[in-house]
């Protein structure tokens, strides 16, 4: 697949097949994730893969009280719109999808250094598993639930985890494109903020 052919056609994938995704696929996906910038190329990232059923079932567990609690506190329910309640199912099968990549970064005092160092290697991985007709969902509920993701994967201090990735072969009615983005002249300015010529 071309690159812009990736960019433009990746998008969350919340259903999954459980067919495997065969080891030379997730290492190309990682070398290419680790391919990233990062500030003075120091790299303060480290991935933990997990294929093991019942590590994602826990994963999973996990996943599912930090969504019921961001629910409750949001005071939003199951009735809300399709694009929430597509949410709730995901996060209610999150532990059945074939692998799941956590995404640590380094903890540092400032949390946007924090990010700027690992989300454009998210990114790569995103667009990395696009091109191998791979799907991905980039989710943040690992945070909520920090101390119980770093017990079960053994991780050690001065690690924070930011994201779950959820990888595999696109489930029934998932297919790449058609993310509805706002147009080019709501968020682009040419020269001073509300120019939109060229």
């Amino acid at each position: 697949m071309d690159l812009f052919d990736a960019m433009f056609t990746q998008r969350a994938i919340r259903r999954y097949t459980a067919d495997p995704v065969s080891d030379e696929d997730v290492t190309r996906i990682l070398k290419a994730t680790v391919r990233a910038p990062s500030a003075a190329n120091r790299q303060p990232w480290h991935f933990v893969v997990v294929r093991d059923a019942d590590m994602r079932r826990k994963l999973g567990e996990l996943y599912w009280a930090a969504t019921e609690y961001a629910r409750d506190n949001r005071g939003l329910h199951k009735e809300t719109p399709t694009y929430l309640r597509s949410g709730y199912d995901f996060a209610q099968h999150v532990g059945e999808i074939p692998v799941h990549i956590i995404c640590f970064v380094e903890r540092a005092n400032d949390l946007l250094m924090m990010g700027s160092n690992i989300y454009m290697a998210i990114q790569n991985m995103l667009l990395a598993a696009t091109d191998l007709g791979l799907g991905t969902c980039y989710t943040s509920h690992v945070r909520a639930r920090e101390q119980e993701v770093k017990e079960l994967l053994a991780v050690p201090d001065g690690w924070a985890p930011i994201a779950l990735i959820t990888l595999g072969y696109l489930g029934s009615g998932e297919r790449f494109g058609g993310a509805k983005r706002k147009p080019l002249e709501e968020v682009v300015s040419y020269e001073r903020w509300g120019q939109h010529a060229l």
